[in-house]
């Protein structure tokens, strides 16, 4: 992998499990770090459910190898949130995340 590939500035976002004063717990994202990486769009694709037409969008994001992140955080590109979905470490020098984001009824 290139240094010179990874020309796209991404977030990213784990979920913490934090308690309100009366004990329910509630998922805030936290901020870990902003990084390079290439991003790659896969598909889009809908689905129909309910009477209710859904874009769900797929990319692909390359950066260097990375232990922490796991599936369910969040990666920020160009001010829009995609969810992780799968994490792909087979290749010693990278680290491939493919992640979702419904068009629709995006979260932020």
């Amino acid at each position: 992998m290139l240094a010179a590939e990874l020309t796209k500035r991404i977030t990213l976002y784990r979920p913490i499990i934090k308690y309100r004063p009366l004990g329910d717990p509630y998922t805030e994202m936290e901020a870990v770090s902003t990084v390079f990486a290439h991003a790659e769009s896969i598909s889009n694709r809908k689905i129909s459910t309910a009477d209710q037409e859904q874009v769900i969008e797929t990319l692909r994001f390359t950066l260097r190898p990375r232990n922490d992140i796991d599936i369910d955080w969040l990666v920020e590109y160009r001010q829009r949130r995609f969810t992780v979905r799968a994490l792909d470490r087979n290749q010693p020098d990278r680290l491939i995340i493919t992640t979702e984001a419904n068009i629709r009824h995006e979260r932020k």
